[in-house]
């Protein structure tokens, strides 16, 4: 996978990116991983479609990354060896379609990793408008739409911009194994925990946490709680920390990995 041409190497995905999107709402940035409040995937656009149903999805292997993990009840696992796991396992999907919800906001994204990078999403407002923002970035570009018409995201008013900026740098997968590798010691705990992913699916895996606070990016990272299947498939994370004084905490789900998806440049 050609990291020269990883969305993040643009912009590197920071804790710090949350507290710009919760600052963008008008409620409390807390929210609750167990039950996080789902947001309806948006509907099939231009610029970010899903294939049609008979389009096949990419088989999974379980990447040697993940075999090797030792993902079992009660484990201590290194952090290097858990973001290889990430990496392969979101390489070996190669696209998907993800739930963020950061306080009041709540978005859906479709991605693709690998050497030809993109993401697609939709950003619900404060006041609840679903959709009230979109955005894509493929190609090395990005667009962000709001009141309706599509612009280049540098020619946007700053606010539109910024939003667009770090929702798509929050929701990029391919950070998420940056950020995890940065600290040294995580843990497994004793059972799993039930997910209920927006796809209406329910998942039993494993929740892997930092074993104590660390600094990321500028932020002190308090928890951070990654679920896995058995065979290493990403199921969703947690990120809570603390930026300029001020506790964020974003949830990030994903489901439908392997299924195909276009994401292409919105219609000018």
């Amino acid at each position: 996978m050609g990291r020269s041409k990883h969305l993040i190497s643009a912009i590197a995905i920071t804790a710090a990116g949350a507290a710009v999107l919760a600052g963008c709402s008008s409620g409390d940035s807390d929210t609750d991983a167990a039950e996080p409040a789902a947001s309806s995937p948006a509907p099939a656009s231009p610029s970010a479609a899903a294939e049609s149903p008979s389009a096949s999805a990419t088989p999974y292997t379980e990447p040697a990354e993940c075999q090797s993990l030792g993902l079992k009840s009660e484990a201590t696992l290194a952090g290097k060896d858990l973001a290889g796991c990430l990496s392969a396992a979101f390489a070996a999907y190669g696209t998907g379609t993800e739930n963020l919800l950061v306080g009041d906001r709540s978005g859906t994204t479709r991605f693709r990793v690998g050497d030809d990078p993109a993401l697609a999403g939709d950003v619900d407002g404060a006041d609840g408008k679903h959709a009230a923002n979109s955005y894509v970035s493929v190609g090395g570009e990005e667009w962000i739409k709001s009141d309706g018409a599509w612009e280049k995201s540098d020619s946007k008013e700053e606010v539109d911009s910024e939003l667009g900026r770090k929702y798509r740098t929050v929701s990029d997968p391919q950070g998420i194994p940056d950020l995890v590798g940065s600290f040294a010691t995580w843990k497994v705990d004793t059972e799993k925990a039930l997910i209920s992913l927006e796809n209406g699916k329910n998942v039993e895996a494993w929740r892997v946490t930092n074993a104590q606070h660390f600094d990321y990016q500028g932020s002190e990272v308090v928890e951070y709680i990654v679920w896995l299947d058995d065979d290493g498939t990403p199921v969703g994370v947690q990120n809570t920390s603390n930026t300029a004084g001020k506790s964020n905490t974003y949830v990030q789900h994903f489901y439908d990995l392997g299924q195909p998806v276009t994401i292409e440049a919105p219609p000018q």
